[in-house]
């Protein structure tokens, strides 16, 4: 023990030293319990990024939900420690965008690399769930549990006659067809151009399911095909057609198992070995831009507002900027992961976002990685990155532009309420709720829209190394799944965060144990965030704050769809 002390000292620093040691009598004292499996409970939707709580909100709030990037770092841990078997996951149904399924069916088959056994256990599966469970040893269903592996399904909603009854409309101007973020609101069907992109992203989805679970349980394409055309199963002619490795109760898995270390993560927590973490005077920035884009600053709804473009979180230009802005002085980031999950928002915030991000990028590497989507405006600020790294089913592309404004004359007709307007100007009138664009006033917009489009292009064009034809090609609104934006140029590579932090680490010329350190903005005071929470009305002015900026007849990037998986 001496001999192993004197060594340590001439190797470090004295403080460091004393750390080390601390840390390996700490492992000494953990490697002496038995664990053999570790078991997880996964809720239905788990976000990707862990949730940032200082201690106050922790003791208030409670801690975060755990994310996808932490739970990768505990496979990780459990890998490196030679006495667990293996986990066992409990899954209560999954509904996340493809590219989250991904991201976690990656995390189980490296465990599984590491030589550790994952069994899934579940009540049922369900199309995710079934594709997350394929990368599994085995799969487990409970009795009275079935196998719904049924397909895809997308439904589009269109509103425009219920509008019509109330007195409401939405008068759009879009690049191109393929531009139908409104189409919901515009239209009483589907458009041929929507049906044509909904066909070519579903069939894209489709075959990456078909070919997860090919793969994962070792059988043909063709078979997977059979199963899911065959479905549902109950749960014994799930196992007699092999869909299932096992139909058990939780306590006749356990004994199946034949060992008394089956831990809870919170249990095996406290066993674990650690690995010492190397330091490193840099690091990588990840940055986050998530949500709906506009100008201002970035925020949360105070409660969950499940409404599409306008009901979640947002990602305000001021906010973003400044970050940027503040990693430009900032020299011990090295590198920066720009991470994107918006489906875009305002032309004017996304060009504020992109200008700085440009400035960012001439002074280090900017790797982009993006999650369940990264289209339109959130393609837009991707733009100046180095690199470019998506998951196969990130939602991407939509290259294109569209503005609209809402027209309410026929509501005030029906309540039998006169209005009278007084302009000054020829086009005073513009944006105004009273009635429709004129011709004149639709070949405005349509320029001004088309003037923001060209410069989008460009900004691809310049980035890509792609001629502007080139671009249009597969823009107009085009939206991709990341296996086909990686076959039109739009993307560098197909992986997850790991990856692109593999990227912007071998661009920086940085150490493979260099952290990756998320950048945080600003939170408000707890208590007014507290307040905000049971106040229906803080909830209506976020919502009404976010019309405003897409229904405000000024040039829009945002996305007609987003797909999540179940």
């Amino acid at each position: 023990m001496l001999k192993a002390i004197r060594n340590t000292l001439k190797r470090v620093n004295p403080l460091r030293a004393i750390q080390l040691l601390w840390f390996k009598f700490g492992n000494w004292r953990r490697g002496r319990a038995k664990v053999d499996y570790i078991t997880f409970l996964l809720p239905a939707e788990i976000p990707h990024l862990a949730e940032p709580r200082d201690w106050i909100r922790r003791r208030i709030l409670g801690a975060p939900p755990l994310s996808l990037t932490e739970l990768e770092r505990i496979f990780e841990r459990i890998g490196n420690d030679p006495r667990p078997k293996g986990v066992i996951l409990y899954m209560r149904g999954l509904a996340m965008p493809q590219a989250n399924l991904q991201t976690l069916r990656g995390s189980i088959l490296r465990l599984r690399e590491q030589g550790k056994k994952v069994i899934c256990f579940a009540q049922g599966y369900s199309n995710a769930v079934y594709y997350v469970a394929s990368a599994a040893d085995e799969i487990v269903l409970q009795p009275g549990g079935e196998v719904e592996t049924v397909g895809l399904r997308l439904q589009a909603t269109f509103l425009k006659d219920a509008f019509d009854m109330v007195g409401i409309r939405l008068d759009s101007v879009a690049i191109s067809p393929f531009k139908g973020a409104y189409d919901s609101f515009t239209r009483n069907d589907m458009s041929p151009e929507g049906r044509a992109q909904y066909e070519w992203l579903l069939d894209s989805q489709f075959g990456m399911i078909v070919q997860g679970i090919a793969e994962g349980r070792k059988i043909s394409p063709e078979a997977v095909w059979a199963m899911i055309d065959g479905a549902p199963y109950l749960d014994e002619s799930a196992l007699a057609a092999g869909y299932v490795d096992a139909v058990l109760t939780e306590e006749d898995l356990h004994r199946r198992l034949e060992s008394e270390q089956i831990l809870s993560w919170s249990e095996a927590n406290k066993k674990l070995l650690h690995k010492w973490r190397q330091p490193s005077e840099k690091y990588v920035a990840l940055l986050k831009v998530s949500g709906l884009m506009m100008p201002g600053e970035s925020g949360k709804p105070p409660v969950d507002l499940p409404i599409p473009f306008i009901g979640g979180e947002r990602s305000g230009d001021s906010t973003v900027v400044q970050q940027v802005r503040s990693l430009m002085k900032n020299k011990a980031a090295a590198a920066v992961i720009l991470y994107i999950d918006s489906g875009g928002g305002a032309a004017i915030a996304a060009e504020a976002m992109t200008s700085a991000l440009r400035e960012l990028a001439k002074d280090r590497p900017l790797v982009v990685y993006m999650n369940g989507v990264a289209a339109s405006g959130g393609y837009y600020i991707a733009t100046p990155a180095q690199w470019i790294v998506a998951q196969p089913g990130t939602i991407t592309g939509s290259i294109g532009v569209i503005g609209a404004k809402v027209v309410t004359s026929g509501l005030f007709e029906k309540a039998q309420i006169n209005r009278v307007e007084l302009v000054r100007g020829a086009n005073a009138a513009l944006n105004s709720d009273q009635a429709p664009y004129t011709d004149e006033q639709r070949t405005r917009v349509f320029k001004s829209i088309e003037h923001v489009y060209h410069q989008f292009i460009q900004h691809v064009a310049d980035g890509r190394k792609m001629t502007v034809e080139a671009v249009d090609a597969v823009g107009g609104g085009r939206v991709w799944t990341g296996v086909q934006a990686k076959e039109h140029g739009l993307v560098d590579e197909l992986g997850d965060l790991r990856a692109a932090l593999k990227k912007a680490r071998e661009l920086a010329d940085l150490p493979d144990h260099a952290p990756l350190i998320m950048i945080d903005g600003k939170q408000k005071p707890l208590p007014a965030q507290l307040a905000e929470s049971s106040n229906p009305a803080a909830a209506l002015q976020y919502l009404q704050t976010n019309l405003q900026v897409i229904a405000s007849g000024t040039p829009q990037m945002m996305l007609p769809v987003m797909l999540v998986q179940r």
